[in-house]
């Protein structure tokens, strides 16, 4: 999930040991990125490659930009495949925990990327806190993504405003709230079925779940700074798209049904009224 930088500094994990300060650098500037410099971090027992590093930029919003531009796409030079793994260095370090209101956002074409779908938001939203586009393990979007806002204000208006909108897609988005993720109780071989709860809502919501419920981060530190990069990604497995496809006509129709029933139920419950003292009462009728 690519977050607000508040530092010129990324994260980068999942390093190979014979990657060194050169290949790195090579690998962003390639892809269009300047860094300043780098520092890639050894085990203090071994000496060996700790498997990450800190990418230094000029400014804050230079390491934001490498991180919606790189993040998950794949390294040049790489054999096999192996794709960037970039977060904010000061990622998890306020002691302040923000209020956070998240959307989901549909059809997006192949072109969108988390740089641009933050854009998008942040241009119109302060509170657009972070984003995040669902790929596949080729690297390649899933046509949806997840928004984050600090403010329920700017979720909601984003969920009017954005609705069908044009011009970030190839075809305009569809927008709806994000609900956190139910409980999955496993079956008595100890599998989970996640296709039992996601897949009946929308044709993306199992293979997500499925996608990331493999997918973690290593926890890091170094003598500067303590990052823990398994928060940001373990946050968006905590949401799910709500049911949104409600058969409107079928809902009226049940309740139209049930308060006739009703209906029909009071004035038959109410008292008959006797022609006379001789008169029978009527057998009670049931409700």
């Amino acid at each position: 999930m690519a977050v607000i930088c508040t530092t010129p500094t990324l994260w980068m994990g999942d390093l190979e040991s014979d990657w060194g300060e050169e290949f790195i650098t090579n690998g962003f500037q390639n892809m269009g990125i300047t860094i300043r410099s780098l520092k890639i971090i050894k085990n203090k027992v071994t000496g060996l490659p700790a498997g990450y590093c800190f990418v230094d930029f000029t400014d804050k919003d230079k390491a934001q930009e490498a991180l919606l531009k790189l993040n998950g796409k794949v390294i040049p030079g790489t054999s096999p495949v192996r794709r960037f793994k970039l977060n904010s260095a000061g990622y998890g370090k306020d002691s302040t925990p923000l209020p956070e209101f998240s959307l989901f956002v549909g059809e997006l074409s192949d072109d969108v990327d988390d740089y641009v779908l933050y854009q998008a938001f942040a241009k119109r939203y302060r509170s657009c806190r972070s984003v995040k586009i669902v790929t596949d393990s080729s690297g390649r979007s899933k046509g949806y993504g997840f928004v984050r806002f600090t403010e329920e204000n700017d979720q909601q208006r984003a969920l009017i405003e954005m609705q069908h909108f044009p011009g970030i897609s190839r075809r305009p988005i569809r927008v709806s709230l994000a609900t956190p993720k139910r409980p999955l109780p496993p079956d008595v071989s100890g599998d989970v079925h996640y296709s039992h709860y996601y897949g009946h809502n929308y044709p993306y919501s199992a293979s997500y779940y499925q996608y990331y419920g493999s997918h973690t981060a290593p926890h890091s530190s170094h003598d500067h700074a303590h990052h823990e990069s398994t928060t940001a990604e373990d946050e968006m497995d905590t949401l799910e798209e709500p049911e949104l496809e409600i058969d409107v006509f079928r809902y009226n129709k049940d309740f139209m049904e049930q308060s006739e029933e009703v209906f029909e139920a009071i004035e038959l419950s109410r008292w008959t009224p006797l022609d006379s003292i001789t008169s029978k009462l009527p057998p009670p009728m049931s409700i």
